[in-house]
């Protein structure tokens, strides 16, 4: 569906909507209604009529369209249906008994096609007719003798809800407005601007004036008002030409002016000034007599205190307004001899070896309504041991004076006088002191600023004296310090009070002039947070703990009372743990530590006025405590020691039964029946060479196995006292030498076990007995060693052990194939007994002593 709409210049709306239906058939809303309203501006709680009205003529209405089908609507807000009547087919009336809305937009629309098709619209206004405007000033300018005229303010009355025009009307007449002889000159003003300004001919006639209000609802006028324009004239701003000092008042300055051109005649206007002290905000405002069209004088004033001041005037009646104010001027008055003492102190530094103490005087500038002029310096008296006067143009003096009482006075002096003196004493250093105070407290008094609160003492005093100081490890303290009335206990402190600085404070009373012992305390004015975090470090570590230590903050970076300190930590893998530490702790010991774990620390500290944190320090904790390594060996090492004690005590008390179970008891092959076991052929032998010989000789029976393939030549040695072997005995030994050769190759040829057939060979061996002199001189017997293959090595060992001797074991000699009839003892190779028994086990039994 499209629409589009038009508006007429008497803001009639009509719609033109296209019908789509049956057929096709289009029917047009232009023209089709009429709508009228009672009034086209209403008194605001008034009836409004209206009546929307069909036209048949100029539309088909054979669609059963009637006036049952309007719908009114008063800003897109649909009408009650009580407040709507269909007089006939056609027309449909509205009535609101009472309109309250100042303006709104009335509508009169139709369901068509069920849609609701716009018609007509209005606009409604509604408000009140003016009310009586009053005339409250006009004034009268004289900008040149062409150029003249008047300006009216009147107060326009309730409000009216509608456009209302003022309109301003002056006429002038002759006498005292009883006759107009000139047409009356108006300007309109809109209900926003409560003012007009007419031009005139001639301000010196009366002139009647009046104003009219007017709206759609009607029109009211103000009373007339009948004024001379010559004494409703507002003068230019006079102008201050200088101001100078008043040479016969020292409180007075006299300046110099020019009246405006209006004026005829000062001594018919009324003066007005202001002024103030240059380094002040309020002004002060009196009237101001003239002395004549050239100066004025002003009184009153302090001495040496420079003003900024400026002046207005009008005519001496009441209608008359003020003129602007002149331009600002400035003067200083003169000086006055001061006016009051000045405030003094003193400190008194301990006596050094000489018995001579540091006395520094301090006394407070005057201010500058006290010292009355500019001050050139101070003058000191000292008055003991005699008076003496020191001149200097600083605010403290110091003396370098024996222990003792002093008085000391001291006088501000300017171009005009002195000052009274101020007096002070100073005690000796041994002379009895005044008690102190029992209680001070400090706190903030503002961001520059601190209140000091105390207990006053039982005793009566005549004052007291609070200094301080900002403490640094930068710059000296710098005294500062203010009297107290004696009848306060509290004051508040504001001379060089810094925020986020610390301030030593101490607090004298005063006893008829003499102060008591001081009592002191420590103040912020704001505090914050510290400038930075003291460094954390460790101290010691151990395998779940850590000793940390910090140092204390210097008192420039703390910012405020150190409340606690916070000591953060965690591991890798760990939560991030705190432990709160006093402030005025300097190290913490952490527990509950992981062995072997790295950790990141590091420490916040915190004030009243927020909290810092330093940067991560890592800790790596260790794998065993000191001396827990050295204990757990200490302990392994006593608990070893003391097992084999047992131990060796166990084998001292079972000794024997140990023995028997390592080393049991091995028969001696000696006295078995092998050992005395030995072929009867060789035994024969043997008995029959024992037979022969003479004197008796002894054998021993040798076993030689682990033979390899070889022939073996026996030669018997044997030293007798006459050095002779008895023939006999020689052929018997031969004849087994030869018996045992036999057996040797018949067993080396059975090659299956040469060597268990050789280990029943024995070798006879026999000797007389000689002294052990004699045997140590043969210690190595001579053997002739023949073998039968001299490609293969052998090696045949025999041995003659005294009785004497046994023990002793001698050296056995390996020969080699080419060294045939060396004797052993010759040959560069040397073998131990054990290494060449080892192949002979029967010959190794029979060896063991």
């Amino acid at each position: 569906m499209a629409a589009s709409v038009c508006f007429s210049k008497l803001k009639v709306c009509f719609l033109l909507v296209p019908f789509i239906g049956a057929g096709a058939v289009s029917v047009s809303w232009k023209n089709c209604s009429l709508l009228t309203l009672n009034s086209p501006v209403l008194h605001l709680g008034h009836q409004l009529s209206a009546t929307c009205q069909l036209k048949s003529e100029d539309c088909a209405f054979d669609h059963g369209i009637s006036s049952t089908n309007i719908v009114w609507r008063m800003d897109e807000e649909e009408v009650s249906r009580s407040q709507c009547r269909a007089l006939n087919q056609s027309v449909s009336t509205l009535t609101i008994p009472h309109f309250n809305r100042s303006q709104g937009n009335l509508t009169c629309s139709i369901w068509y096609n069920e849609s609701l098709q716009l018609l007509q619209w209005v606009e409604v206004k509604a408000g009140f007719p003016p009310g009586r405007p009053h005339l409250s000033s006009c004034t009268s300018y004289w900008t040149s003798f062409l150029l003249q005229s008047i300006i009216c303010h009147w107060d326009s009355g309730p409000e009216t809800y509608l456009e209302t025009n003022f309109t301003l009307h002056i006429s002038e007449t002759i006498g005292n407005c009883s006759v107009r002889y000139l047409d009356p000159k108006n300007c309109t003003a809109s209900s926003t601007k409560n003012s007009c300004l007419v031009l005139v001919s001639n301000l010196a006639s009366y002139h009647d004036i009046w104003v009219t209000a007017t709206n759609e609802l009607g029109t009211e006028t103000s009373s007339h008002m009948c004024l001379d324009g010559m004494l409703i004239v507002k003068f230019k701003a006079p102008r201050i030409i200088t101001m100078k000092q008043d040479r016969q008042q020292n409180d007075c300055l006299l300046g110099e002016w020019e009246m405006p051109f209006e004026m005829v005649n000062h001594s018919e206007a009324t003066f007005e000034i202001q002024y103030k002290d240059r380094d002040e905000d309020k002004w002060t405002q009196v009237p101001l007599a003239v002395i004549n069209s050239t100066f004025f004088r002003l009184c009153d004033l302090l001495p040496y205190t420079e003003y900024q001041l400026k002046i207005r005037c009008k005519q001496r009646t009441e209608t008359s307004p003020w003129s602007e104010w002149s331009n600002e001027s400035t003067g200083i008055t003169s000086e006055s001899t001061p006016a009051e003492k000045l405030q003094i102190w003193r400190s008194i530094d301990a006596p050094d070896s000489t018995g001579t103490r540091r006395v520094r005087v301090m006394w407070k500038p005057l201010k500058k309504n006290a010292a009355k002029g500019k001050i050139l310096g101070y003058r000191v008296n000292l008055q003991k041991p005699e008076p003496k006067v020191y001149n200097t143009s600083n605010l403290e003096y110091s003396f370098n004076l024996p222990d003792g009482n002093y008085r000391i006075q001291v006088a501000a002096f300017n171009s005009v006088g002195e000052s009274p003196k101020a007096q002070i004493i100073i005690p000796s250093s041994n002379e009895a002191a005044f008690p102190p105070l029992s209680h001070l407290v400090a706190s903030s008094n503002g961001n520059n600023s601190l209140l000091m609160q105390w207990e006053a003492p039982t005793m009566t005093t005549t004052g007291y004296v609070l200094e301080w100081c900002a403490m640094s490890e930068k710059v000296a303290c710098v005294i500062n310090w203010q009297k107290v009335p004696t009848n306060n206990t509290k004051a508040v402190v504001r001379d060089y009070i810094e925020p986020l600085r610390l301030y030593n404070i101490l607090l004298y009373p005063l006893f008829d002039g003499l102060p008591g012992i001081p009592i002191s305390t420590q103040a912020y004015s704001k505090e914050g947070a510290p400038s930075r975090s003291p460094t954390v470090r460790s101290k010691q570590i151990w395998k779940t703990k850590v000793q940390l230590e910090w140092d204390e903050l210097p008192v420039d970076d703390r910012n405020g009372f150190i409340r606690n300190y916070t000591v953060l930590y965690k591991n890798k893998n760990g939560k991030l743990n705190s432990v709160v530490v006093n402030g005025s702790e300097r190290s913490y010991v952490l527990v509950g530590l992981l062995a072997n774990t790295e950790y990141a620390v590091n420490i916040m500290v915190s004030t009243d006025g927020g909290s810092t944190t330093g940067s991560n320090l890592a800790i790596t904790t260790k794998t065993f405590d000191d001396g827990e390594v050295e204990s757990f060996l200490m302990v392994i090492f006593l608990f070893s020691l003391l097992t084999a004690l047992i131990v060796i005590t166990a084998c001292i008390y079972q000794r024997h039964r140990i023995k028997k179970h390592f080393w049991p008891n091995v028969p001696n092959p000696a006295d078995s029946t092998l050992a005395q076991w030995m072929p009867k052929k060789l035994w024969e032998d043997i008995k029959e060479f024992q037979e022969e010989s003479s004197p008796k000789t002894e054998f021993q029976v040798v076993p030689c196995g682990g033979l390899t393939k070889a022939n073996i030549n026996y030669y018997w040695i044997q030293e007798r006292e006459n050095g002779h072997y008895s023939k006999t005995g020689t052929s018997s030994l031969n004849e087994a030498n030869r018996s045992s050769k036999q057996s040797l190759q018949d067993s080396w040829q059975s090659e299956s076990r040469p060597q268990e057939s050789l280990q029943n060979l024995y070798i006879a061996l026999g000797y007389n007995k000689m002294n052990i002199n004699e045997y140590k001189k043969q210690i190595n017997p001579t053997f002739d060693i023949t073998p039968s293959d001299s490609s293969q090595s052998f090696l045949c060992i025999s041995q003659i052990i005294p009785h004497e001797e046994q023990n002793r074991l001698p050296v056995f000699h390996h020969l080699p194939d080419n060294c045939l009839g060396k004797t052993l003892h010759e040959s560069n190779s040397t073998i131990t007994e054990r290494e060449l028994l080892h192949g002979f086990p029967f010959l190794m039994n029979l060896n063991i002593q």
